[in-house]
């Protein structure tokens, strides 16, 4: 599980910048976020990577583009993430 820190958009859909995950996330095969209501939203069309912390030493974090429509109040910052294998 992370957090999102940060959502753009690029190209009309939204990137979604996570906090540190200690867990493998890159394979995994659904993202489900939680809005501050605890609803969750599942998607399945998304690419990920990760990329490292710039300033201290944490786990990589995730980063998600997500390619399918999800109501935005899923994509907040402090909002939690959860990867599906």
């Amino acid at each position: 599980m992370c957090e999102i820190s940060t959502t753009l958009k690029i190209q009309g859909w939204p990137l979604v910048m996570c906090t540190y995950h200690d867990g493998e996330f890159m394979p995994a095969k659904a993202v489900v976020f939680f809005d501050q209501k605890g609803d969750m939203s599942k998607i399945t069309k998304f690419n990920i990577d990760k990329t490292k912390q710039c300033f201290n030493n944490k786990p990589v974090s995730p980063v998600i583009k997500v390619n399918e429509d999800i109501d935005a109040r899923f994509l907040q910052v402090g909002n939690r993430v959860e990867f599906v294998m």
